[in-house]
């Protein structure tokens, strides 16, 4: 395969390791040409030199630390291929077809092999490919820079696609290329609105994005077909030939109730090489939900014991394992560009000793985490959920930290904080608690720190969603980027803005006024969707859905009726013409509808609609469960609503019952994002065994709720305020209703 390579990645792989780090190195293009300066020779000495001496220790020391032997570009594990042919296969098959389209999407969650997927494909592609990943804030000229230097057939893959911000420029460039086979591979953790504002760009662009459709997921199982432990065990003799020793006789593996993604079995088979290189036991056991945390502590002793080589650690003048940690997690939050700005994050780190010279500790954290590219000046831990892991702990235990962080960042440094942590909340609840600290400073109406408007959209994209911790970050974010829009923007980008605030406002309990922001939404796509239909009309019935649920909100169900038909009626159209894009979205809003029946008493009509929603939601969470689950939940609740309206009440039960089981799994899982849902659940489940007669069991389940929603009503009142206190009162009826003598 033709690649880019970063001549520093090769270097260091020269002179620390008689085998390369890299098997495959992939570019992250910036500039062409080049500014490895002299002090480039210097960095590469000393890291050598750190790594001969580092050969005395106790502690075995790859060149990157433990973790790096995971990153996808490593390739340490062969790929896994069963499970991933198809995906594998029609990736392989877009790029080489000239009539397929130039741009393709995946999506899943961190961690199921994204990335590795990507890396696969080009290294199949062929010699006559270069595969080249494109560098945050690269992306405007990233094709013709490549393009003045090389000739060649070229993957552009460009990693945490929904935290760019000049996607467009690239994907214009790449629709303007003529005659020279190009394609654009986006890797994502969602296609959530960041995608529909690539569909609402120019003409090519929109046409790229269509043709693209809602792209590939990837789900969190990962492993169809493919036996969890067995993989472990697969992965075990690769890394400890990594590693030069001897791999365990015998690993055993304990599965926890949680779906473990490749990246965590792979790790839990790096976790018991290292565990047996330092136990010397044969036989080593390994849980893959608990194996970060345990890598994590590696890395930590990789970090102290080089440390100790480079003498920085201890002696009262020198640093401690904490400070250690603090600056390591600093510079994975914030990076640097150059040595001098490196140099004052270090010398920002709390109650760093005077003697320390903060250049030193500087250049030892570069030798820790090489730079990819001359664009940076620092390396990040790697892989991504490490570090959020880290950074996450890190700054949660030294509340003073994130306060030194930001102080004196420039632009980059702080889009690359509030990104990192953004995407660190869709899993770590404690890290949507440090963003609520950081976002006023940078997301509030008149904000003390200056962002950028790129800046915004990207935290925006990044943020969890939907989420009660950062509820109110998303709606100021949401009137920010709103009003910060030029007079003459583009009407779509206009009606993007208020139908999010619209959500954002209702999340945090202010129906009337997401109501009045919706309205404007819909005005503007109905008169976009008249001149240009095949262009507006999804965003349209996207937008009649959310004006549905807000009027039904605000108790006018007739009119809430009206717009949910018309959003139906539109999506039955498109998922007729294009069965894989829209059937989601028809799914949704026939729950909608039987939702807005239901209120104007036509239970067997609700019944209906919300019995053809579940359907096509069983369907779809079959396939993709991690996808759809959570829509099957909902719609099975409302389903349950409806069985009971109808006087079904066994039927209703089993509905509920199913909708309570998986919403448990889901907030178990992410309780920030599902806590609402399992705790609305609970009552309706409680509701139901009260019907059949089980009153004690319904009182067990509401209480359950009650509880839940307690916790929520103390974050949002304005939200979940009154449906606290029904819950309570429905706990007390229920109560009252099985006492002895009573029922």
């Amino acid at each position: 395969m033709a690649l880019l390579v970063a001549a520093g990645a090769a270097g260091v792989a020269a002179l620390a390791d008689s085998k390369p780090l890299y098997t495959v190195v992939w570019a992250a293009v910036g500039g062409v040409g080049t500014a490895f300066a002299p002090t480039l020779w210097e960095w590469l000495t000393r890291r050598a030199e750190l790594v001969k001496a580092a050969e005395n220790v106790a502690e075995l020391l790859p060149g990157d630390g433990f973790a790096s032997l995971l990153h996808p570009s490593r390739q340490v594990v062969p790929f896994q291929e069963q499970g991933r042919q198809r995906e594998l296969a029609e990736l392989l098959t877009w790029c080489r077809d000239p009539e397929q389209g130039r741009l393709r999407l995946v999506t899943g969650p961190g961690g199921v092999g994204k990335s590795r997927l990507a890396v696969e494909v080009g290294a199949r592609l062929g010699n006559d490919w270069a595969v080249v990943e494109i560098r945050d804030d690269a992306e405007s000229d990233a094709l013709s820079k490549w393009r003045a230097a090389h000739g060649a057939k070229v993957l552009m893959v460009v990693d945490y696609a929904e935290t760019r911000t000049d996607l467009v420029p690239l994907l214009q460039e790449v629709a303007a290329e003529e005659g020279r086979p190009v394609r654009v591979l986006l890797l994502a953790r969602s296609a959530g609105e960041w995608w529909q504002r690539l569909a609402g760009e120019s003409a090519r662009v929109r046409q790229m994005v269509t043709a693209a459709g809602q792209g590939m997921h990837l789900a969190e199982d990962v492993t169809l077909g493919v036996d969890p432990r067995q993989e472990v065990r697969r992965a075990v003799p690769y890394f400890a030939d990594e590693l030069g020793v001897t791999p365990p006789a015998r690993v055993e593996v304990e599965l926890g109730g949680d779906t473990p993604r490749m990246l965590d079995l792979h790790a839990a088979a790096l976790v018991a090489v290292l565990r047996s290189a330092r136990s010397g036991g044969a036989v080593v056991r390994v849980q893959p939900a608990d194996v970060l945390e345990e890598l994590l502590g590696h890395e930590r002793r990789y970090w102290l014991q080089s440390a100790r080589v480079m003498g920085l650690l201890g002696g009262g003048q020198g640093l401690s394992p904490e400070m250690i940690g603090q600056i390591v997690a600093a510079g994975t939050l914030l990076g640097a560009r150059d040595r001098s700005q490196a140099v004052q994050l270090v010398e920002r780190i709390p109650r760093r000793p005077a003697g320390v010279d903060a250049g030193r500790v500087a250049d030892w954290v570069r030798e820790l985490y090489p730079p990819a590219d001359d664009q940076e000046w620092w390396g990040r831990l790697r892989p991504d959920r490490l570090a959020e892991l880290h950074v996450t702990r890190y700054l949660t235990e030294t509340p003073a930290l994130l306060d030194v962080c930001m102080e004196g960042v420039d632009e980059r440094q702080r889009r690359q904080a509030l990104v990192t942590l953004a995407r660190a909340a869709q899993e770590l609840d404690a890290a949507g608690e440090l963003l609520q600290r950081l976002l006023p400073k940078v997301a509030g109406e008149v904000g003390s720190v200056p962002a950028s408007r790129e800046t915004l959209i990207a935290l925006y994209e990044a943020l969890p969603y939907p989420t009660v911790l950062l509820a109110d970050a998303h709606m100021r974010l949401a009137r920010r980027l709103l009003h910060s829009l030029p007079a003459d923007a583009d009407p779509g980008q206009r009606a993007r803005w208020l139908s999010a605030l619209g959500i954002h406002l209702a999340a945090v309990g202010r129906p009337a006024d997401a109501l009045l922001v919706i309205e404007q939404a819909v005005d503007i796509r109905r008169e976009l969707a008249t001149a240009h239909p095949d262009r507006y009309r999804p965003d349209l019935a996207t937008s009649l859905t959310n004006l549905g649920i807000r009027l039904a909100e605000l108790g006018r169900p007739a009119d809430a009726l009206t717009a949910t038909q018309q959003a139906v009626d539109v999506y039955r159209e498109l998922a007729t013409a294009h069965p894989d894009r829209y059937r989601p979205d028809l799914a949704g809003s026939l729950t909608n509808l039987g939702n807005c029946l239901g209120e104007l008493g036509r239970p067997a009509d609700a019944l209906t609609a919300t019995q053809q929603a579940v359907d096509v939601y069983r369907e779809l969470a079959t396939a993709h469960p991690d996808r759809y689950r959570p829509d099957l939940a909902t719609c099975l609740t409302n389903l349950g609503n409806c069985l009971a309206a109808v006087g079904r009440p066994a039927d209703a039960l089993t509905a509920t019952q199913q909708a309570v089981d998986i919403y448990r799994e889901l907030a178990t899982a992410h309780p920030d994002r599902y806590r609402p849902d399992l705790a609305t659940s609970l009552n309706n489940l409680g509701n139901r065994l009260a019907a059949v007669g089980r009153p004690t069991d319904a009182l067990v389940v509401i209480e359950q709720a009650v509880t839940l929603l307690g916790e929520l009503a103390a974050h949002i009142p304005e939200r979940f305020g009154k449906l606290y206190e029904l819950s309570e009162q429905l706990l007390k009826a229920t109560d009252d209703g099985h006492k002895p003598g009573e029922s």
